[in-house]
């Protein structure tokens, strides 16, 4: 090449090779980066490594919630991002580990392997236990101890930062109190049904609050339907069924047939059971034979009325509302009833839809419009909600003049004489959403745990279960010592172990933010783009 390199052929072939490589190796960096999903201190995180981790996280949650991970659920779980997350904090792990010049030995390696349950038989390592659980991954024993190694550094790391955090013993026994500790409340009541002749609303007045409230009263858009059944029981009269199907039920459903103490029925014994249940299968079938006949005779020859009345049938009727509502009892069971009947139009004839029970022929006798009625209609609804609602705000009113006034250093005893209302206690508990005497309330649960000797009464008042409830703090029942001596080592265990993971996050986070600011670790892709 050097001595026809002056020649002009030479040159164009050179200029072909410069080409070639130019895009070849421009090309395949190009492809490394759009694969790229990380980089850190330099070193690439790859796609592929993402895709790896989300197979694993997937089949981790396979493993633990088996056929009870629907769809939505996987999806709540959010996957992807769990994978992502895992990738940059073993990257992140280990870059820090590496300047911690945390390291393992050799020992450590295989007393981690060979105290793996996975790779035990009898509770002693099985080389050949080891090595099949590898083949069945796909991994060498090389590939293994290497990903081992990081983990088990990740391990020490993770342990490193985890017991820098400390447990005194008061904080232990706040939390003991939380959990044990019960108190007492006083309390006011204001029923809000007490208001309620009080409330004289006009003509006026209630159009006003339709106007106002009028989605509330919308009558949705409804169906209604004409319909025939063919009902199983009817025809199981009319089923055959040989002493051979019935065998053969015996002998598959045996488990149907056994006592508490493993004994199996004979057939003898148990026949008379069998042979209805098989009748009115067939029956189902024949019911669903007549009831296909029925809606195809009537789709193509139009005549819902006249095919009633040849076949001595009864039209049923009834009015479904889009939405849902109340069907009647024979109704309820039918699947996509409502989805058919509004994708439908008036006089059109619905597919055979079925339950455990029998078949149903549907037509749409008409399609009624959603709308908001006018108040003659729904004057009664419209009053009784109003009174409702102005009651409430009456009560709502009471209630915070209450306590108003024991904010403004009242004593309990003297409002409640001076609003005529009665002073409750209620027994001793533990804070929570439920409070004897009053019920069940999240938002009052978890005010009570701001109350003490020092803050008595809450900021608001409580709407529950048609009262309006004021409170105030009374005292806290003595913790139990000996309970406490049993208990505070093992909380204090809890306590530490709860602390130290939040230590380690915290960490993980600022360790990453700082290392983003850095320029040592730059995400190339969002959670989005994967």
């Amino acid at each position: 090449m050097r001595k026809h390199a002056r020649n002009w052929m030479m040159k164009v072939v050179l200029g072909l090779i410069i080409v070639v490589f130019v895009f070849y190796f421009g090309s395949l960096r190009g492809r490394r980066q759009t694969e790229t999903i990380a980089i850190i201190n330099k070193a690439p995180i790859s796609r592929s490594e993402y895709v790896k981790e989300y197979h694993n996280v997937i089949d981790m949650y396979r493993q633990r919630f088996g056929n009870n991970l629907t769809d939505d659920f996987l999806k709540a779980l959010n996957p992807k991002q769990q994978a992502f997350d895992n990738l940059i904090n073993k990257a992140v792990i280990l870059t820090k580990a590496d300047e911690f010049n945390l390291n393992v030995s050799e020992e450590e390696l295989k007393e981690s392997i060979v105290n793996y349950p996975a790779f035990q038989r009898n509770g002693v390592f099985d080389r050949r236990i080891y090595e099949q659980r590898l083949s069945f991954q796909r991994l060498t024993p090389e590939d293994f101890e290497a990903l081992q190694k990081k983990m088990l550094r990740i391990d020490k790391l993770e342990r490193l930062i985890k017991e820098s955090a400390k447990v005194s013993e008061g904080e232990v026994f706040d939390i003991y109190g939380l959990q044990n500790q019960k108190i007492k409340v006083d309390f006011i009541k204001i029923a809000v049904k007490d208001f309620a002749d009080k409330v004289t609303p006009t003509e006026e007045k209630l159009e006003e609050y339709l106007e106002g409230h009028g989605e509330e009263f919308r009558i949705p858009k409804k169906a209604k339907l004409e319909y025939i059944t063919y009902l199983g029981k009817n025809f199981a009269d009319e089923a055959t069924v040989s002493d051979d199907d019935v065998e053969d039920y015996y002998n598959y459903h045996q488990d149907e047939f056994t006592d508490d103490k493993e004994t199996v029925s004979p057939l003898s014994e148990v026949k008379d059971k069998i042979l209805p249940k098989l009748k009115l299968a067939e029956g189902m079938d024949i019911a669903h034979d007549r009831a296909k006949t029925a809606h195809d005779t009537i789709y193509q020859e139009e005549n819902f009325e006249e095919y009633v009345k040849k076949n001595d049938l009864t039209i049923k009727r009834a009015d479904i509302f889009y939405g849902g509502g109340p069907l009647p009892a024979q109704l309820a069971k039918l699947k996509d009833l409502s989805e058919y009947a509004f994708d439908s139009s008036e006089g059109e004839i619905l597919p055979v839809l079925s339950d455990d029970t029998g078949h149903c022929v549907f037509r749409v006798v008409s399609i009624e419009n959603s709308y908001i009625p006018k108040l003659g209609d729904v004057k009664d609804k419209v009053k009784a909600r109003y009174i409702d609602d102005a009651s409430r705000e009456l009560g709502k009113e009471r209630a915070e003049s209450i306590l108003e006034q024991l904010k403004k250093g009242k004593a309990l005893v003297t409002v409640s004489t001076k609003e005529g209302y009665d002073i409750s206690e209620s027994d001793f508990f533990l804070p929570g959403s439920t409070i004897p005497g009053i019920g069940f309330s999240e938002e009052l649960g978890e005010a009570i745990f701001d109350l003490s000797e020092k803050k008595t009464i809450p900021d608001d008042v409580f709407y529950i279960d048609g009262n309006f409830v004021v409170i105030q703090f009374k005292e806290r029942e003595k913790l139990d010592e000996k309970d406490w001596e049993e208990k505070k080592e093992a909380l204090r265990i809890a306590l530490l172990q709860m602390k130290g993971e939040r230590y380690f996050q915290l960490w993980l986070e600022e360790t990453k933010t700082l290392m983003i600011e850095k320029g040592e670790l730059e995400i190339v892709k969002d959670i989005e783009s994967l």
